[in-house]
């Protein structure tokens, strides 16, 4: 690979991790003003749904930070304990989400379960 094209992935991977980071801070402010009015309205009109909802919409925040730090982590480049880089956080990541999600889904349908009966 000549120096041009190096530095020209350096500058694709900076501008990726840079759009990424600028997406998922809007992606933060909306959700956390959403979960905001939802948990408002769901505690005015006693609507667990909106509650539960708004529980969801705080949960799409934590995704979003998690997103942020695995594009960081995964944009670091080789070095001795990884000589093929840090790609796999990007991974990692998606796992911690799944399993953020998991764990709400099922704390979300618990919840709803004890309502029911």
């Amino acid at each position: 690979m000549t120096e041009s094209a190096g530095s020209r992935v350096i500058m694709e991977k900076e501008t990726f991790q840079e759009e990424a980071t600028r997406v998922t801070m809007v992606s933060i402010v909306g959700n956390f003003l959403l979960s905001a009015f939802k948990l408002l309205a769901g505690i005015l009109a006693h609507s667990s749904a909106m509650v539960s909802d708004a529980i969801h919409s705080a949960s799409d925040v934590f995704s979003s930070i998690i997103v942020i730090i695995g594009v960081r982590l995964s944009a670091k480049d080789a070095d001795q304990e990884h000589p093929y880089g840090h790609e796999r956080m990007e991974c990692v990541a998606a796992i911690v989400l799944a399993t953020i999600l998991l764990i709400t889904g099922l704390g979300i349908g618990f919840v709803a379960a004890q309502k029911i009966l």
